[in-house]
């Protein structure tokens, strides 16, 4: 894996050189052609690297450590950091992180993990608190009660739970909704996924956009229990059932809208899975079919594997404090959305390694994992160094040597109930009391 991780450092600068030194493709990324041609004290690439670098602290304090940590004389100031990000697109990042998990399927090998040759994606969204100020509450909305607004956008993401990267992330208004950010994503569910979901989409169109590609995409849906013909399989005691879905109206508006005319004879042909649990029967509807060798014991644990995905948004939100943004424009929440996925990428890409030498090394009375707060403090650190400096390989050992050092006990079988808390009164980011971040 280390060999690994400094081809895909190479692959991220190179991605950087390569759109700076192409004005043509340069402008693909900039607000407007021109942007980036004048000499700044931030030019693209440096400007890239600080925004990546995720500034949760004072700007004028950011921008005086980054300066420091380019070696440069003098920083700028805060309204020139503001007004040369206005000319960067946020897409960059959302690219930049494409190649970043581009390049760890290309040379991870035998350390892409797979189920049955399948990569597991756990698919689900997310609400992010914002700033409440005019342009913000314009573009992302939010909710209101009778004596304050609270602004939120809506994220949505494909995670790969296996080898714990963020695929296709999303991030629009409020009110457009996981689900039509889950139909948006379906064509950039590939072959080789296997796409897990809860019941919030459980439903007649999802199932179809899965069923009807050139190539059918495998799922597994959480069935919701209020409908009638899930309830009757609950009752019926059965393992597993074939059974047809029948269109809704506002399925057959909805696929029309996305290019399918249907009618209400359409039937959809669809497995239900029962799925004991201590205190309740939950029911997973899949195309995984037994004769292809997917008995009903496999799902249990194969849906268990979702939570991936819940624990990653707890990461983004906490560990990396996504909804701690450098700025109070739309384009600059968009610049820090993108950056954080693209941090959280990077970060579990290089903790891999360390994962690895503690799981061959270590034995102890529990298996023992890497601090993932203290491993991505030390990262934030040496970021810079790691796209400026020569010598990747030895920052790299530096990691690795300091995330073995900082280790954390994996005690299975725990389990808390689920406390719901309260939206902030501000909309504004507040770190936990009991949590301090590492940098």
């Amino acid at each position: 894996m280390f060999d690994v991780n400094v081809k895909i450092i190479a692959e991220l600068k190179n991605f950087i050189t390569i759109v700076a030194g192409n004005r043509a493709i340069l402008d693909k990324f900039c607000n407007k052609e021109g942007d980036f041609s004048r000499t700044r004290k931030l030019p693209f690439e440096k400007l890239s690297l600080l925004i990546i670098k995720l500034s949760k602290k004072t700007l004028s304090i950011e921008l005086e450590r980054f300066f420091e940590e380019i070696k440069a004389c003098m920083p700028c100031s805060v309204s020139a950091f503001t007004q040369q990000r206005v000319k960067l697109h946020p897409r960059f990042f959302y690219y930049w992180n494409l190649v970043l998990w581009g390049s760890y399927y290309l040379y991870g090998g035998a350390a892409i993990k797979r189920w049955r040759g399948y990569r597991v994606i756990g698919a689900d969204g997310s609400s992010v608190s914002l700033i409440n100020n005019p342009a913000l509450s314009r573009y992302f909305g939010g909710q209101c009660n009778q004596t304050t607004s609270f602004v939120l956008a809506k994220t949505f993401y494909y995670y790969d739970v296996l080898n714990e990267l963020i695929l296709v992330p999303q991030i629009a208004p409020y009110r457009y909704g996981e689900l039509n950010m889950a139909y948006d994503a379906i064509s950039e569910v590939q072959e080789d996924m296997l796409m897990i979901y809860d019941r919030n989409f459980c439903n007649y169109k999802m199932v179809a956009l899965h069923l009807w590609q050139e190539k059918e995409r495998k799922f597994i849906i959480r069935a919701k229990e209020t409908q009638r013909l899930i309830r009757s399989f609950i009752e019926s005691g059965k393992p597993s059932a074939i059974v047809h879905l029948l269109p809704t109206a506002s399925a057959i508006v909805g696929l029309k809208k996305s290019g399918y005319v249907i009618n209400k004879a359409s039937l959809l042909t669809v497995r239900l899975v029962r799925v004991e649990l201590d205190k309740t029967v939950e029911v997973l509807m899949t195309n995984l079919w037994e004769e292809e060798g997917h008995t009903t014991d496999q799902f249990k644990d194969l849906y268990f594997k979702r939570w991936g995905i819940e624990t990653n948004i707890g990461i983004q939100k906490n560990v990396l404090q996504l909804e701690s943004f450098s700025g109070l424009t739309v384009k600059a929440v968009l610049q820090d959305f993108y950056a954080t996925v693209m941090m959280t990428n990077l970060h579990s890409i290089l903790i891999k390694d360390a994962q690895k030498t503690v799981d061959e090394s270590v034995h102890r009375k529990y298996p023992m994992k890497v601090n993932k707060n203290k491993s991505f403090g030390k990262l934030k650190v040496n970021l810079v160094a790691l796209f400026i400096d020569n010598e990747v390989d030895t920052i790299l050992q530096a990691l690795h040597d300091h995330f073995i050092r900082d280790l954390l006990p994996v005690r299975k079988g725990r389990s808390f109930p689920r406390v719901r808390k309260n939206v902030n009164a501000k909309s504004k980011y507040r770190t936990y009391t009991n949590f301090k971040p590492a940098y």
